[in-house]
Parts: structure tokens; C-alpha cells; sequence
């Protein structure tokens, strides 16, 4: 199901959601819960993240910046004949 929703980002924050903004910018990183779906990033993730929001300038990398900087990453598998 589609579901459409229409914000009016000029109107002011509701208490509701000003209270969330305060919980969340007090938050602590040891308050953040990792699970298989999402695990924490190594050091050389981060690193490589780093490098590649530098070089293209950019805060979203996409699968092809991926591809053209790390392409070994990206071979062909060897199919079963």
C-alpha cells in the first residue's frame, strides 16, 4: 500500500517532536543497538567511507562510485557449469 504524506516544514515543531530531537541529541553511542541487520563498522569501513565522501565531494555513495574505486569487490562469481 502507497501511502502519501504532505509535511509543511514551515510550520513549527510540535512538543511531541521537539522532545524526540532533545532524546536523540542527548543520546549516547553507547545507547545504539547493533543487531545482524545492522552491525557497527570496522575501522577500515570507516576509513574507506571517509576517503570516498572526500574524493567525490559527496555525503551518499552509490553503488557505482563503489565499483569504480574498489572493482575487485565486484568480479563475476564463478557459476557452477
Amino acid at each position: 500500500m502507497l501511502v502519501r504524506k504532505v509535511i509543511n516544514i514551515a510550520a513549527p515543531l510540535t512538543p511531541e517532536q521537539k522532545a524526540e530531537l532533545a532524546a536523540l541529541r542527548d543520546m549516547k553511542d553507547e545507547d545504539i543497538v547493533f543487531d545482524e541487520d545492522c552491525p557497527p563498522m570496522t575501522e577500515q569501513q570507516l576509513d574507506e567511507l571517509d576517503y570516498l565522501m572526500r574524493k567525490y565531494k559527496t555525503r551518499r555513495i552509490t553503488k557505482e562510485i563503489l565499483m569504480a574505486e574498489f572493482p575487485e569487490r565486484f568480479q563475476k562469481r564463478k557459476t557452477a557449469s
